[in-house]
């Protein structure tokens, strides 16, 4: 009996109100579905539009790769339902996300309004270390120091931090300290040495920051994907258009921000070049 063409990849978004899915298969043909969301958890939606893709579950096709725009890090990050987060910034610095570059829609409307912050200015620690532009140091990082960090996020009862020190890009070295110690208590950290390590403090420390924020909400989604889908290699649309493997994604949650936006245009470019395929699936995993 011929079973038919093998699935070999699938293309998911998941918005809102529907979830769209896509599967290409191993003779070039290719099948589309749209289910209703289930915002409380994405990836039921996923599951039930595998169901009527994939007769008898994505499981017994190996080597099947899914491909996943996904707006659960753009949600929590619009409806400020990400993680409790502290930031861990240079004495003398604790503002300078508040401050950004005074860019203003309006530049004399004394009326202008802000949009909500993400966390707020108490969530804030200043630490007294500090190292010039060459990562030479001026006032070493002591154990007293980190401890007292320890003792803030405890107080402030931290599910997850951001560290942002002044010029770390060019050493990372008391970032990571104070990374080691919150981790020790099970709080996970985003380093700016690690997620952005480029110099202008307002916006390495903004997206450090999103990233410490969204990475547990991510994370945590992520893992219940991959445990729904044992057998599959998932990929998640990143915002820059490429892909990269499900494991690991909230460590960089900040790169999926974009994701579904990202997979729409990489769908559209693919469809340009090739009219026989259609849908959200993306075919070129490095973008």
């Amino acid at each position: 009996m011929n079973p038919g063409p093998r699935p070999v990849r699938i293309g998911v978004d998941t918005g809102g109100t529907f979830t769209d899915l896509a599967c290409y298969y191993s003779d070039g043909s290719w099948r589309r579905w749209k289910v209703l969301s289930t915002p409380d958890d994405p990836s039921r939606a996923i599951i039930k539009g595998l169901e009527v893709l994939i007769p008898g579950g994505p499981g017994e096709n190996g080597g099947l790769e899914m491909v996943h725009g996904t707006t659960v890090g753009t949600n929590a990050f619009l409806e400020r339902r990400g993680a409790r987060t502290i930031l861990v910034t240079n004495q003398g610095f604790e503002d300078v996300v508040w401050i950004g570059r005074q860019a203003r829609p309006e530049l004399y409307d004394f009326m202008v309004s802000r949009s909500r912050e993400i966390i707020p200015r108490r969530n804030v620690c200043g630490v007294g270390c500090r190292m010039d532009h060459a990562g030479r140091i001026i006032r070493a990082m002591d154990k007293g120091e980190i401890e007292r960090v320890v003792r803030f996020a405890r107080s402030r009862g931290a599910q997850s931090a951001a560290v942002c020190l002044l010029h770390s890009y060019a050493d990372g070295s008391d970032e990571e300290a104070l990374g080691r110690a919150l981790e020790g208590i099970g709080i996970p950290c985003s380093l700016s040495s690690r997620v952005l390590p480029e110099f202008r403090e307002f916006e390495r420390w903004s997206t450090t920051l999103v990233n410490a924020y969204l990475g547990p909400v991510v994370g945590r989604y992520i893992s219940r994907l991959e445990r729904s889908l044992p057998g599959v290699s998932v990929f998640i649309q990143q915002s820059n258009g490429g892909c990269r493997p499900a494991r690991g994604t909230g460590e960089r949650a900040v790169h999926t921000l974009l994701s579904g936006p990202a997979g729409g245009v990489q769908a559209a470019w693919k469809v340009a070049g090739d009219h026989g395929l259609g849908g959200i699936i993306t075919l070129d995993m490095g973008g």
